[in-house]
């Protein structure tokens, strides 16, 4: 005979058999599914085989019996067939904290909770009475102190002769330290998932093999890409192909045991291609053998610092520089000082010596133009004297209309295109007039064979966002002055070394390298921005931003920048622009103005756009991408795509200077970079309404040196 008590992943059983010692065969069964065993004399029996019948406990083995069941781990309860306790272990009285002639002769459904009590009618004892037994149970039992117990009971019933059941015996198994343990498990999960998806930077979880398991909303956000994409995505999917072999190298390196998690800067591929950086950690998570079983990544994106950064590193170096050209022009003036006075002295002294006073004279003229490169140097570093006062710009540029014609040449047209009214400045005249005729000079000398060259005032509002991207600017109302020629434009890898002093790209001993330096220090002394834009091939454009002085009474909301109310959808527009953060800023606008939008990186995806998309109204483009196509080459083949398809161009030149005007396969709007966010909707607008083309505010009119042509 074996009595077993098997408890397995919190369930409870045990079985009873009798076995013929010399043969090994069972010969008889307690508490199965063919029938409970009948009770005799106390002790419960085998059926009849062979014509013999077995006792299961015999008289001389009942005192085992008794101590096992009474120090059995685990509650055990006898009760009769009407469900009355007849007995109950030790482990019952210790735990439920009734005495044992409390707990005797009560019925055993008085000692669960009524949500228990109501289970156990309902759901288990109707069957129990049917098969005689059940198993693994989940109830709750009621301590003497009014404290629940979670259990898992299992029930055997022995029938008598008439099938019916008269004594059962229960087995139940504390599951509360299980069911607490759950509990806190359950709670660490949501506490877990709850940080997982409210962290401010993104964070995945990743399968051994690298596939995303879980992604919270702080990283689809930064991607641009939908959960479900990512979902169906594995990490190296989403890392940008120049970084594939550096992250393969540092999972390597935390499968191999180096660690338990990396840092570094990884370049992520997001939506429509847009690469961004991210400070990311990658962490494994190791089974109780060592093994990884699973990767934490966090990534933070730092590709706005970065960009931030580099501005002020330009910014400091443009200053540093200038200190120190500051500092030797300073220390070169006074050494000039000296050295012209006392040329001056000898030439007074040579009277009569005709030839000495001529090489005195020499060396004297050609001290005097090294003194006008310091003031230029000292403008520069923004250290030159200035005498601001309110200036009236149109005045001054219709004044100078004459000597910059002289200036430039008749083989340069010049086009003065200014805004209505008096826009006024509170800046130096005199360095004012020298700027602009250095710009004018130096537009000349690209322009070899004649062209154009346009000066031209309009009222521009660089807000908060413009200021992000441009560390010295303060976001206000300016007055914006360009100087643009079509010349032969300037290399996109020299664009931001051509304020630098000495910076020059023209021929040797055709320039100093300190006229665009000398406007520079100006503006920025007088509180301004310079600009830069530029074609190689086609020409340039530098702007020249000075804060805005309104009069008395002047109303100063000329384009606050400030976006209007999201109005209802109103047509598809596709965006295509090479630059990410232009990009960035023209589809925000847009999407307030309450258009769907649609944006591609250059000509050829959105080419494949407009194939994907055929709803779309409008095609805004910028003229000049990589890739071999340009925005007109873009909107040609567009045109055979959809005939009816609505197109802007955007230029960095400003419009009274648009040199693609001449542009033959030009049918539409053109638009200046920065825009604001009016004037983009005023033209978009206008574009979709069928309205023709932009019709420029300021008058455009030639001056020619005293008078010109109108």
């Amino acid at each position: 005979m074996t009595w077993t008590v098997a408890k397995d992943s919190g369930a409870v059983s045990f079985s009873h058999w009798l076995g013929d010692a010399s043969e090994g065969t069972i010969i008889g069964r307690m508490g199965t599914a063919e029938g409970a065993l009948a009770v005799s004399g106390g002790h419960a029996v085998g059926g009849e085989q062979d014509g013999k019948r077995f006792e299961v406990f015999p008289g001389q083995s009942k005192f085992l019996y008794d101590d096992l069941f009474y120090h059995m781990p685990m509650m055990v309860h006898v009760t009769d067939g009407d469900g009355i306790l007849l007995s109950c272990n030790k482990n019952t009285i210790d735990t439920l904290g009734f005495a044992e002639e409390e707990l005797i002769g009560k019925h055993c459904l008085d000692l669960v909770t009524s949500e228990s009590r109501d289970k156990l009618q309902r759901e288990i004892l109707p069957r129990f009475f049917e098969t005689g037994f059940f198993s693994n149970v989940e109830i709750k039992f009621l301590r003497k102190s009014g404290q629940t117990v979670d259990v898992l009971m299992s029930a055997i019933g022995y029938k008598n002769a008439d099938g019916r059941i008269e004594r059962a015996v229960a087995v139940f198994a504390d599951m509360t330290e299980h069911s607490r343990t759950q509990a806190a498990l359950r709670q660490s999960e949501q506490r877990f998932r709850n940080s997982f998806e409210a962290a401010a930077h993104g964070m995945m979880i990743l399968t051994v093999d690298g596939r995303i398991a879980a992604v919270n909303g702080a990283m689809t956000e930064m991607l641009g890409k939908s959960e479900f994409d990512l979902l169906s995505s594995s990490f190296m999917d989403i890392v940008s192909g120049d970084d594939l072999p550096k992250v393969q190298d540092l999972v390597s390196r935390i499968r191999a045991g180096s660690g338990d998690g990396v840092n570094a800067e990884i370049a992520y591929s997001g939506a429509d291609d847009k690469i961004l950086n991210a400070l990311t950690s990658i962490s494994a998570v190791r089974d109780s053998y060592g093994k990884v079983d699973q990767f934490i990544v966090q990534a933070v994106d730092i590709t706005g610092r970065q960009r931030a950064e580099e501005h002020l590193r330009q910014a400091q170096k443009m200053e540093a520089v200038g200190q120190l050209t500051g500092g030797i022009a300073h220390d070169f003036n006074n050494l000039l000082t000296v050295v012209i006075g006392n040329l001056q002295l000898v030439e007074s002294a040579l009277k009569g010596n005709d030839k000495a006073q001529k090489r005195a004279k020499e060396a004297i003229d050609a001290a005097t133009k090294g003194s006008e490169l310091t003031k230029q140097l000292l403008a520069f570093a923004r250290r030159q004297s200035l005498t601001p006062q309110e200036l009236k710009v149109n005045q001054l540029i219709e004044g100078m209309a004459g000597l910059l014609q002289r200036s430039v040449g008749e083989a340069v047209e010049l086009r003065v295109d200014l805004m209505d009214g008096d826009p006024m400045v509170e800046a130096d005249p005199t360095q004012l007039e020298t700027s602009i005729l250095n710009l004018a000079i130096n537009a000349r000398d690209a322009m070899t064979k004649g062209g154009r060259l346009t000066i031209e005032t309009s009222s521009e509002y660089l807000d908060a966002d413009y200021a992000r991207d441009h560390e010295e600017v303060t976001p206000g109302h300016y007055l914006m002055i360009a100087v643009s020629d079509t010349g032969s434009g300037i290399p996109k890898h020299l664009l931001h070394k051509v304020f630098q002093p000495f910076f020059t790209t023209k021929e040797v001993g055709k320039g100093t390298g300190l006229g665009l330096s000398m406007v520079f220090g100006y503006i920025k002394q007088s509180g301004g921005h310079v600009k830069v834009y530029s074609e190689e091939g086609r020409g340039t454009s530098i702007k020249l931003y000075l804060p805005r002085k309104f009069a008395d009474g002047e109303l100063a909301a000329e384009g606050t920048g400030k976006s209007k109310q999201k109005e209802e959808r109103k047509g598809k527009i596709l965006v295509v622009e090479d630059q990410e953060n232009v990009r960035d800023v023209a589809v925000e606008f847009l999407e307030e103005f309450g258009y769907e939008v649609v944006q591609a990186g250059d000509a050829v995806e959105a080419l494949q756009v407009l194939q994907d998309h055929p709803d779309v109204d409008l095609l805004f483009t910028d003229v000049v991408m990589p890739g071999g196509m340009n925005g007109f080459d873009l909107s040609q083949a567009a045109e055979q795509i959809r005939p009816d398809l609505k197109v802007v161009h955007a230029s960095g030149y400003p419009k009274g200077a648009m040199v693609h005007q001449e542009e033959p396969r030009l049918k539409d709007n053109l638009i200046s970079k920065p825009y604001q966010r009016e004037e983009l909707q005023r033209v978009i607008e206008q574009t979709l309404k069928g309205e023709g083309a932009i019709e420029l505010d300021a008058q455009d009119r030639v001056l020619a040196a005293g008078g010109g042509q109108s």
